[in-house]
């Protein structure tokens, strides 16, 4: 049964996080799954966000599938399988609470990072042989906490220069391993919930609400001030559940 007050306050961080990804094709899972696992359980949100991203993810990128840069995607999909499969192992055999600090480490340590470079320029791209070791541990983040869009990004980030691309080609990644997760779930049983499909079906109206709203205004923001909100909401999400955690 879902609460009243659970309800609304998850309405709202998935209102804000999937505005977040209407602005840079990305970035909904990693500010809403360390809320969001506040109120109700990892091996919920997990999955039901897999079922949010998919739709999601086609809205975005029917507008804008065109810009997308596959070739990168080439070198980071395989060796992001490998990840995901460790990830689904551990989301299914190893206690949440080792996982759920985990996540608000990453969650934390990326708005940080974020934060500090939010005026760093440009520079050459980095060899595309770090597909490999950003493509497994961002499919692993991707299967345990849906966030893997962060370590993505990190890669993408110093390998493309357009910041349309850049959104584009973020929007097409999180769809495909949307679907990866999907399919592995389905196998799994993770997916076949009531719970999860309801909570899914309840919140996809908002999220595509954020959506909408996101895309209208992302180039009305510069990359710097889209930086620093995006920054902000991670380094909260992540001390709100360390502290959680800890405490």
């Amino acid at each position: 049964m879902i609460e009243p007050a659970s309800f609304a306050l998850a309405t709202l961080i998935v209102l804000c996080a999937f505005f977040i990804f209407g602005v840079s094709g990305f970035g909904s899972s990693i500010v809403a799954v360390p809320l969001l696992v506040q109120m109700y359980p990892l091996k919920v949100v997990v999955p039901m966000m897999v079922i949010i991203d998919i739709c999601a993810s086609l809205y975005i990128g029917r507008k804008s599938s065109s810009d997308a840069n596959i070739q990168e995607l080439k070198w980071l999909f395989p060796f992001s399988l490998l990840g995901m499969m460790l990830g689904i192992f551990l989301l299914i055999q190893a206690p949440s609470e080792p996982l759920l600090l985990i996540l608000g480490i990453f969650a934390a340590i990326n708005g940080v990072r974020v934060l500090i470079q939010r005026n760093v320029e440009f520079q050459d791209p980095i060899s595309k042989w770090w597909a490999v070791p950003f493509g497994f541990f961002g499919g692993a983040f991707t299967a345990l906490f849906a966030t893997g869009g962060p370590v993505y990004v990190s890669y993408l980030g110093l390998r493309i220069n357009n910041p349309k691309v850049l959104r584009a080609t973020m929007a097409f990644a999180i769809f495909m391993l949307a679907f990866l997760r999907l399919t592995l779930m389905l196998v799994t049983g993770l997916i076949l919930s009531w719970q999860v499909i309801g909570l899914a079906g309840c919140l996809l109206p908002v999220a595509f609400l954020g959506i909408w709203t996101g895309t209208h205004v992302h180039t009305k923001l510069s990359n710097t001030s889209m930086r620093i909100a995006y920054g902000s909401i991670l380094v909260f999400a992540g001390s709100m559940l360390l502290v959680r955690q800890i405490t």
